[in-house]
């Protein structure tokens, strides 16, 4: 809304009146009417005076002639002279020009208008006259125009909505026959090829094509060459240009550089370049290349060097380096490299370029070129000289490299800036001190301060760069200081006095939210200048700068609630009283406009809050409609004087209201003002006004493109009638900016993406002023920016913070900083002081907190207490509930919104379930069964249903008619197929498919739509599938709705069995409790998915955060909390039943009888503990004697009690298993019932999708069908047109041939010399000199250049001259033909002839040469119709073959159709082990799989046993036989090694050396010392055996002692255990006994203090007991216990760590090398 969301109306125009629509057109009205051209205007509209224009130049720059340049500038063609700079301007008709060309050999220039169905105008430049005028061009945008090098051609490519390129003739300015060739991509650009007109190339930024044309009898053939650059191929075009021999070479943002074959459209070569190339330019001996880093190359082309088509892909594989070729064999070889960032180093600053080169193009005369860059500034260039002597060969293998002298130095290369534009759109302009200086801003954040005539700066201009979009300007009265607003919310100060020196003084971030305009007003007097600024939020900040001393002051913000259209200072002196604004917009809260008046705080003012206050910022209002139409929207305001305020509205209205007086908003009975005055309207939405300083004229501006400068006076209107030129294009925004000078002569506008033009009424006759002096900069200091380029980055929010108001603290400290140095001293002393004291005093109040906290609490102050800023804190709670009431209207929102959705859910998703989905969970495990949800049948699926039911009865009725006796013999056999001849109807595997006798198969349940079903092999036609998809979905829903039953019953078994386990669970927890044991036994619940509605419902336990309260709720809670116990107290104290139950039976109604075994207590008498048993008399002896038996009884019967409580929990706990065991069984059960019934509705709704695959299929043929029918009949009628064709101009060729025919007998008869000497024989001539004038007769012409000259087109291989026309376009005049015959050669008369005779002979030579003449243009006029004959034939061929294609595709499909009828899809369902085609990892196809019967299987498995059974035998009988051969050859094998082995040992003994020990040996004695040896050995055996087994004997006793000694330990253990018990329990119910015989609270009465020694009681010197003590003592003994463990565990990971250490420092010692030996004592090699 407001400023931020400005948006234009729909642009269209009445037949001859003014646009009225949308600027891109409206859909609607152009399908009304498609045909209708743009509006038109008159010339003078838009003929203005412009002094200054930097508009966009398009690149390449089109040249008309060697030096003028046609450029756009509004909607006017302007000739710009780049070496003077003169301007010359062609005003149009046309409210906006799209495109523009021009042509230098024959000047002319072309231009494309906006809108819909535009037209082209072709103007000459000299004279300057428009030539004419080309429609149907294309219906919304034309892409690109262009010229041919010569001119005799004009190429047009549209692109919206059709894609088409067409060929103009600019001799006719008509299209040439055969050259509309329609495109099937959408192109950007045309490149035509400078040497000959019919070579171009078609480029958009993903692909490049080649079109050729060539001319043939009266017509051209136009071919669009296919792409030879592969498709997958990631290819962005960044620069393409025409080599001199007809390549076209293309470069990508990839960096790589392809060049195609400009006939054929091949692939000749493909390298990478080191740098992406973003320009390149063709010179008559190199190539150059701009590069990323403003680098410019220059390359010598090879083009022999080219590879062939197939050698060119196979390049785009694999790419060479660009900058590798230096060998003489290289495609480009590198020349010449030029750092234009290193070369602007030394230069001047004013001839530094700023920016990347985008574009480098050669100027006319070839010795300078033109750059673009990025930035927008273009400059000329003077090319250096190549330098050919680096340029040599070099040994193999060697690159050759770029010395350094071939660096271009800045002395060859002369910049010289042109002109500059802004690349992005304009966002705001204005005049700064005169109308000589200007500054515009745009949206990439380009701040340019320029002098209109740049007389002595080269640039003119500077630059100051923000990285945020500027949006808005504003200037103080003298043009010193420029505001500058950016859409991130700062607000820069700029310092402009001297434009040269232009910097940013101060800076300030008002708002996160942009600033959308900015407007601002001087008081001379006080020199302080007031700024308004709109921000996108629709607040609006006031600001103020002190002139003497800039700097921004920032005051605040005030909000109207409502849109910010338009703001404006209005027009008041500042005598007493301080400016105020004019607001136009929109209320938010109601729907009528409103124009606001907003006082200014005033110059003192300090802002202490965000927010003006309305005693400082009041506001008067004033109501202009009640509605917010767009015609009642006001979006421009401007003050006319101090009562009168000019506001326009939307719809172009402009009117005059008196200024805002009531107070305050406006209000619902506040009535609309009713304007005093209406001035003449805009057709558009009204972008801008602005009055003259003595406010009697008013500058209007328009989205219509219109600026009006008008009288506000009526009767100066009538005398002066007003200026209104429409200069932008209304298609785009019209004018989105103007700004006039103090004269309000000088008009500076701009549409935002067209430039800025200054401007002037051609009836003012102005002149720009003269330079003005220029002053000393604001604020210059040592760190100002002199660079021409001042970079700041205001998206830093670190370095520029949003704006928050200083608080009075934070402004005194400020102040007394800014006083006397020694005052400032002692007051920062005086400060820290304080600081410090502050500081004391926060620490003290902490520690009274703690305190507080940790002291008693009836001594503890409520937090409160504490506070020391009581307004401070009602401050924060204030802003806190402030913001927890919008938290919690936000959360309520969210929450009735989250309400909505879910409620829609429910009625949507829950509310049409018949059957809500819900599970049955496992008690024991994860297991759970889900149900099927089922949905509402509507009635009419019901009917449906129905219906269909009543046609398969009345089918089978019919059936069974036609299978009865009382069938005619005729309706026997009227059936579709029988399934019987192929069938026996017990194919189980089949789904679907049973006996007719039963309806459902074996252990299926029947169901009621089973009968209906067709058989699978009755499914021939689309109407039984549609049927049977219906049945199939019925019988689907009876599968579902047949397992919820058991899904229903199985829920009430599970409720049964949790009641039955509940009841065993309450028994448990009774016997658990009796026998003292804490035990959670848990009881089952449903789970809540086996509700299903509580997924509607939210328990308490789901919220997982905490609801806050708030203090007055849980006052409310803690109320009721108190009634209730209150309400309780007093039903105790007043219920006589319970107060008598506690008085006569101590609270309970059980008596003694009642109490079980484990409840029973003896109360054992005092004095039997206190008495010693030695002491006691005999009745006290036989008193603890009856009460120790009285005792063991009980404990007997506890026992025993005891255990029947164990017995019966086990059986409890066994139930209870078994129920969940029971209910297992019966949950598995249901879930295999599940998987059952979910495959068999699976399989129906498989079965369904299948069928409607069928349906879906037969619709698919059909619409083939129709298609492949409607393209056969196409076909057939292109194929009868070519026919007639080729027909007409075989005759036409038969014609001219028999004529050429005739030209040639004559030129044979006129030629032959029988013919020469009939006439020549009644001139009496003798015969020799009749020979000689025959041989004169005969000579033939000298051929010369323009004999030589053929009629026809040069082929691809001839290059003209850049510039000049190959040859004459049909339907123009060929200027060599238009000459005449040419002069014969001079004969001299020979001797003897008189003149009569030789000038018949010179006659009848004439003759013969015409008809030569004729004969020869006869030939090449045959020669182009046998061309285009063998064109038309091949065309008519292969529209022959495209039709035999399609009619064969046609009958192929018929055929598929046909055969597809009785194809009939069956579903298997078979067992996976009898599946044996190979399983796919996604999707196994069963495409081409056989189902085979079982007893083929088996019979064929039978054989191969067979089979099996004999190749086993054979292979047994071969086992055997190789067996034996195997014997054979191991035994020949052993006898072989034995041999020679026996052969070695006998060299071995032949060999052997004979010693004493081997002589004894051979004697015997050896033998009787082993024997003594062995006996020795036999006795020590013998011995250890003995030994041995004595000390196993004794082992063996006393290993009997002690496991009787042991047995003995073990009984006496048992009963020593047993005993332990008994005591235990003893010691149980006397504790018990005492502790309830005991008092309430503490030790009981007469117990030791602390530090005494405990009392002894009873016998065995048992002590008196403490339970505190004991459970202190207790605790202090696991205290120390738990120490002890720690403090083992501590010193046990110390020795472990230690351990570690160790054992990691020797892997270290083993890891690294270890030099310690060299420092051990080197001793002897042997010791070593």
């Amino acid at each position: 809304q407001g400023l931020a969301s400005r948006a234009p109306p729909p642009f269209w125009r009445a037949a001859g009146g003014r646009p009225r629509g949308s600027r891109r057109g409206c859909a609607g009205e152009l399908a009304l009417l498609p045909a209708m051209p743009p509006p038109r205007k008159a010339v003078e509209d838009g003929r203005v005076d412009v002094h200054a224009s930097f508009t966009p130049l398009s690149t390449p720059l089109s040249f008309v002639s060697q030096n003028v340049v046609c450029c756009i500038v509004g909607s006017s063609v302007c000739l710009w002279n780049i070496v003077d700079g003169t301007r010359e301007y062609i005003h149009t008709s046309s409210y906006t020009i799209a495109k523009i060309c021009g042509n230098m050999a024959r000047g002319l220039v072309a231009f494309c208008e906006g809108g819909t169905s535009p037209q082209a105008f072709v103007y000459s430049v000299e004279p300057r006259k428009l030539l004419f005028t080309l429609s149907d061009l294309t219906e919304l945008e034309l892409a690109d125009l262009a010229f041919s090098k010569c001119g005799s051609r004009l190429y047009a490519l549209s692109r919206a909505t059709s894609k088409r390129l067409q060929i103009f003739s600019t001799k006719t300015g008509q299209v040439l026959p055969g050259c509309q060739l329609n495109l099937p991509l959408r192109f950007d650009k045309i490149a035509v090829y400078p040497g000959h007109k019919d070579s171009l190339a078609l480029v958009r930024s993903s692909s490049v094509r080649i079109v050729t044309v060539q001319k043939s009898y009266e017509t051209y053939i136009a071919r669009l060459l296919p792409s030879s650059v592969p498709s997958d191929m990631d290819m962005a075009v960044s620069a393409y240009a025409w080599t001199n021999t007809r390549q076209f070479m293309f470069a990508t943002r990839q960096g790589a550089i392809l060049t195609l074959d400009g006939t054929t459209g091949s692939i000749l070569h493909a390298v990478q370049a080191e740098q992406p190339i973003t320009s390149i330019a063709v010179t008559a001996t190199h190539i150059m290349t701009a590069h990323i880093g403003n680098q410019l190359k220059f390359w010598t082309h090879n083009p022999h060097e080219l590879a062939t088509a197939e050698e060119g892909l196979a390049m785009l594989q694999q790419m060479s380096p660009m900058e590798g070729g230096f060998e003489p064999a290289s495609v480009y070889a590198l020349q010449r490299v030029a750092d234009l960032d290193g070369m602007c180093q030394d230069q001047p600053l004013e001839h530094r370029l700023m920016g990347q080169v985008a574009n480098v193009q050669l100027a006319p005369e070839g010795m300078s070129a033109v750059l673009t860059t990025a930035e927008g500034e273009v400059w000329s260039l003077t090319l250096p000289q190549p330098r050919q002597e680096h340029a040599q060969e070099l040994p193999e293998g060697e690159a050759q490299e770029v010395p350094a002298e071939d660096s271009c130095e800045s002395q060859e290369m002369k910049l010289d800036l042109i002109s500059w534009f802004h690349t992005h759109p304009v966002s705001d302009t204005l005049f700064l001190a005169s109308a000589r200086t200007c500054a515009s801003c745009d949206e990439s954040g380009r701040l340019r301060i320029w002098d209109l005539m740049r007389e002595d700066d080269p640039k003119g201009f500077r630059t100051l760069c923000f990285s945020s979009a500027l949006s808005s300007l504003a200037s103080d009265a003298d043009g010193q200081v420029l505001l500058v607003g950016t859409d991130t919310g700062c607000i820069h100060l700029v310092s402009c006095s001297s434009w040269k020196q232009a910097h940013v003084i101060d800076t300030i971030r008002i708002s996160e939210a942009g600033v959308a305009k900015l407007c601002s007003v001087t008081n001379a007097d006080t020199q302080v200048m007031y700024i308004a600024a709109a921000l996108f939020n629709n607040k609006i900040a006031f600001l103020a700068v002190n002139l003497a001393e800039p700097k921004l002051l920032m005051y605040g913000f005030t909000d109207l609630h409502g849109t910010v259209d338009d703001i404006c200072f209005h027009r008041e002196e500042f005598e007493g009283e301080d400016p105020k604004l004019l607001v136009a917009g929109c209320s938010l809260e109601h729907s009528w406009t409103c124009l606001w008046l907003v006082g200014i705080p005033p110059p003192d003012y300090e802002a202490t809050t965000a927010d003006l206050p309305r005693e400082v910022c009041p506001i008067w209002s004033m109501k202009l409609s009640s509605t917010q139409r767009l015609e009642d929207k006001p979006t421009a305001v401007a003050s006319a004087s101090k009562d009168l305020v000019i506001v326009g509205f939307g719809n172009g209205a402009i009117k005059s209201y008196p200024c805002p007086t009531s107070v305050g908003a406006p209000t619902a009975k506040l009535q609309p003002m009713q304007a005093s005055d209406t001035l003449p309207p805009h057709e558009q939405f009204v972008t801008k006004l602005i009055v003259s300083r003595e406010g009697a004229l008013l500058v209007s501006a328009s989205m219509d493109g219109s600026i009006r400068k008008i009288f506000l006076n009526e009767a100066d209107r009538a005398k002066s009638p007003p200026m209104q030129k429409s200069f932008h294009n209304p298609y785009n925004g019209g004018v989105a900016q103007v700004a006039t000078d103090a004269s309000n002569g000088y008009f500076l506008s701009t549409g935002g993406s067209d430039g800025v033009v200054v401007w002037s009424d051609p009836r003012s006759d102005l002149k720009l002023p003269a330079a003005l002096p220029q002053g000393e900069p604001l604020e210059q200091g040592e760190g100002m920016d002199t660079t021409l380029v001042v970079n700041v980055d205001d998206k830093d929010n670190s370095e520029f913070p949003v704006w928050v108001p200083v608080s009075d603290e934070e402004r005194a400290a400020r102040a007394e900083e800014a006083d006397d140095p020694e005052i400032s001293a002692l007051a920062l002393a005086q400060r820290r002081a304080l600081s410090l004291e502050i500081e004391n005093l926060r620490k003290k109040l902490r520690l009274l907190v703690e305190q507080n906290a940790t002291c008693p609490e009836l001594e503890q102050l409520d937090r409160s207490e504490f506070c020391v800023d009581i307004e401070e804190r009602d401050l924060i709670a204030a802003k806190t509930k402030e913001r927890c009431d919008a938290l919690r209207a936000l959360i309520e929102r969210e929450n009735v919104a989250r309400q909505m959705i879910r409620d829609r859910l429910i009625k949507e998703f829950w509310d049409p379930m018949r059957g809500k989905g819900c599970q049955i969970t496992s008690l024991s495990s994860n297991l759970s069964v889900s149900n099927y949800p089922e949905r509402i049948v509507s009635e009419e699926e019901q009917s449906r249903l129905r219906k269909l039911r009543l046609i398969r009865q009345a089918e089978h009725m019919e059936m069974d008619m036609l299978k009865g006796p009382g069938c005619p013999p005729s309706l026997r056999n009227d059936t579709l197929m029988k399934a019987d001849k192929f069938t026996n109807g017990q194919e189980g595997y089949i789904v679907n498919w049973w006996d007719t006798a039963a309806t459902a198969k074996t252990g299926e349940n029947a169901f009621s739509d089973q009968k209906f079903l067709y058989e699978p092999f009755e499914l021939l036609t689309n109407a039984r599938r549609r049927l049977q998809v219906h049945i199939l979905q019925a019988l689907a829903a009876e599968y579902r709705q047949s397992f919820n039953e058991l899904f229903k019953k199985c829920q009430g078994d599970k409720k049964d069995i949790i009641n039955q386990i509940k009841e065993k669970v309450t028994r448990t927890r009774a016997i658990l409790g009796e026998l003292q044991i804490e035990e959670k036994v848990p009881e089952p619940e449903l789970h809540d998915s086996e509700d299903h509605e509580a997924v509607l419902n939210v328990k308490d336990k789901e919220i997982k955060v905490e609801k806050w309260l708030s203090p007055e709720e849980r006052k409310a809670i803690e109320d009721a909390r108190l009634k209730e116990e209150e309400r309780l107290r007093q039903l105790r104290e007043n219920d006589a039943g319970q107060r008598a139950l506690n008085q006569m039976m101590g609270g309970t109604l059980k008596t003694k009888k009642d109490l079980s075994a484990l409840e029973i207590t003896l109360d054992k008498e005092p004095w039997m503990d206190e008495i010693p048993e030695d002491e006691m008399t005999e009745v006290q002896l036989a008193a603890l004697k009856d009460f120790r038996e009285k005792e063991k009884t009980l404990a007997d019967e506890q026992d025993k009690y005891r255990k029947q409580l164990d017995a019966e929990l086990k059986r409890l706990r066994t139930e209870v298993q078994d129920l969940t065991q029971q209910f297992e069984l019966v949950l598995k059960e249901l879930h295999h019932q599940r998987f059952a019934h979910d495959a068999k509705f699976f399989c129906q709704e498989l079965y369904c999708v299948r069928l409607q695959l069928a349906l879906l299929q037969s619709v698919e043929d059909s619409h083939v069908l129709k298609q492949s029918t409607q393209e056969v009949e196409e076909a057939r009628v292109k194929l009868a047109e070519a026919d007639g064709k080729l027909e007409e101009f075989s005759a036409e060729v038969a014609a001219k041939k028999a004529k050429q025919d005739d030209r040639v007998r004559h030129e044979r008869e006129i030629a032959s010399a029988q013919n020469f000497r009939q006439h020549f024989a009644t001139s009496g001539l003798e015969p020799e000199a009749v020979g000689s004038l025959l041989q004169l007769f005969r000579k033939k012409k000298p051929v010369g250049a323009e004999a030589r000259r053929s009629t026809t087109q040069p082929s691809f291989e001839v290059v003209v001259a850049p510039g000049t026309d190959p040859y004459a376009d049909l339907g123009t005049v060929d200027p060599a033909a238009s000459k005449g015959p040419e002069e014969d050669i001079a004969l001299e008369c020979p001797e003897g002839i008189d003149d009569e005779n030789f000038e018949r002979m010179l006659q009848l030579r004439r003759d013969r040469l015409q008809a030569e003449t004729e004969v020869q243009q006869g030939a090449a006029v045959l020669q182009e119709m046998n061309g285009f004959l063998a064109y038309l034939q091949k065309e008519r061929d292969d529209l022959e073959q495209a039709h035999k294609q399609l009619q064969n595709e046609l009958e192929e499909h018929v055929e598929l159709m046909r055969r597809e009828e009785y194809d009939i899809e069956i579903l298997f369902k078979l067992k996976q082990g009898q599946v044996e085609v190979p399983q796919a990892a996604v999707v196994t196809d069963y495409s081409d799989a056989v189902v085979i019967d079982n007893e083929v299987v088996e019979s064929r498995n039978r054989r191969i046993l067979e089979l099996g059974k004999e190749k086993v035998g054979t292979l047994g009988v071969i086992k055997e036989f190789r067996k034996k051969l195997s014997l054979i050859q191991w035994e020949y094998k052993m006898l072989q090694m034995q041999t020679t082995d026996l052969e070695e040992r006998t060299k071995d003994v032949h060999m052997l050396r004979v010693t004493k020990g081997l002589q004894s040996l051979l004697k015997g004695g050896e033998e009787g010392r082993n024997k003594a040896d062995a006996d020795l050995l036999e006795r020590k055996i013998e011995h250890l055996n003995s030994t041995m087994a004595q000390k196993e004997a004794a082992m063996r006793k006393q290993y009997t002692v002690g496991s009787h000694a042991a047995k003995l330990r073990k009984n006496e253990n048992s009963m020593l255990e047993k005993k332990l018990r008994e005591l235990q329990q003893n010691v149980i119910q006397r504790e018990h006994i005492r502790r309830l015989r005991a008092p309430q609270g503490g030790a009981p009465q007469g117990a030791a203090q602390e530090g005494e020694k405990p009392r002894i009681i009873g016998g065995g010197g048992r002590i008196e007991e403490n339970e505190a003590t004991i459970r202190a003592a207790q605790t202090g003994f696991r205290e120390v216990k738990t120490k002890q463990k720690l403090m083992d565990a501590a010193k046990r990971h110390t020795e472990e760590i230690e351990l570690l250490t160790k054992e990691l420092d020797r892997l270290r010692q083993k890891t690294f090398p270890s030099f310690v030996q060299l420092h051990e004592d080197r001793g002897s090699p042997d010791f070593r």
